[in-house]
């Protein structure tokens, strides 16, 4: 997989160099920034987590830039009732309880996605379980129940259902069972690693199928007890960051949210009837979901070029 210029370098310089007025990287810094920062709001809202757009701008960019942030906030402040507002659009409750949880929400998001990205494309560590492991704990640290261990696969079994808050009860789909998940997934990030071993033993040139076929194995086996979507796509974009150096920005836009679940809904059905029997490079159901993301991967692809191409010229 040969790229213009190493997506890992970018980065580094680009941290490096962000606080700069005339840096030649704060542009494109400014570009991942504000295309993790979409990633988490969009990851977020498609399972109806985390606040408003302007709070998770807020909070992210503080996080990304390594500040510490507090998770509990002042009743009757402007962002309080910011929050209490979103929460009720969104038609979950206004308590303080679930405004706290919200934030806890993006925050553990944020600092889950920096960590993963720091490990698989910056530092250059292979995807392994328990970095998987590790990025769910940070995840969903301060948000477990009697249901989900954080950094701990689910040992009950499990069912999801693609509904919307308020929509009333949907019918649920079981998940594979508990007691093989721990093969699933071993066999997972072998086969992946294996893959990307090929591709660039091979130069091939399509990293974006590759690793959205995995995305779609991650959401098919569905490891954890919550959590399970935004961590795909955690992983599905700091690979692509890594090999193709862009990001699948998906869930912002208020049509994102109902077209990724049918994709996954259809996806799941199908993953189901063919299940592990079948070769994974001849399984059908993860077409739609590769199509999907390789679809809202196009501008950030686009506007990562175009700014080596420019600098190219300088």
């Amino acid at each position: 997989m040969n790229l213009v210029e190493d997506p890992a370098l970018i980065i580094a310089k680009a941290r490096k160099s962000s606080s700069g007025a005339t840096s030649n990287f704060s542009e494109i810094w400014t570009e991942i920034e504000e295309g993790l920062i979409t990633l988490i709001y969009g990851s977020n809202k498609i399972q109806s987590a985390g606040p408003s757009l302007g709070i998770t701008i807020k909070l992210c960019r503080d996080i990304l830039r390594g500040k510490n942030v507090l998770v509990n906030i002042e009743e009757g402040s402007p962002e309080y009732k910011e929050h209490v507002d979103f929460l009720k659009e969104t038609q979950r409750a206004g308590d303080k309880v679930s405004v706290v949880r919200s934030r806890i929400q993006v925050v553990q998001h944020a600092k889950a996605l920096n960590f993963f990205i720091d490990q698989v494309v910056l530092t250059g560590h292979d995807l392994t379980e328990e970095l998987i492991l590790h990025s769910h704990a940070i995840l969903y640290h301060g948000l477990e129940d009697e249901n989900v261990i954080a950094g701990k696969y689910h040992t009950h079994e499990a069912a999801v259902s693609y509904g919307k808050p308020g929509e009333g009860k949907k019918k649920s789909n079981m998940c594979i069972r508990a007691s093989v998940v721990p093969r699933y997934m071993k066999e997972m990030v072998e086969s992946l690693k294996q893959d990307l071993a090929n591709a660039e033993r091979d130069n091939e040139n399509d990293p974006c199928t590759l690793v959205a076929h995995y995305h779609h194995q991650f959401v098919m086996i569905h490891p954890f007890g919550d959590g399970n979507g935004r961590m795909s796509r955690i992983i599905l974009n700091a690979l692509l960051l890594k090999y193709a150096g862009y990001l699948s920005l998906f869930g912002s836009e208020n049509s994102d949210k109902d077209h990724y679940l049918a994709v996954v809904r259809q996806g799941a059905k199908v993953f189901h009837d063919e299940d592990m029997g079948i070769q994974f490079e001849n399984q059908t159901s993860r077409r739609e979901l590769t199509r999907y993301v390789l679809h809202k991967s196009k501008r950030s692809l686009e506007s990562m070029w175009a700014w080596v191409k420019g600098t190219e010229k300088k």
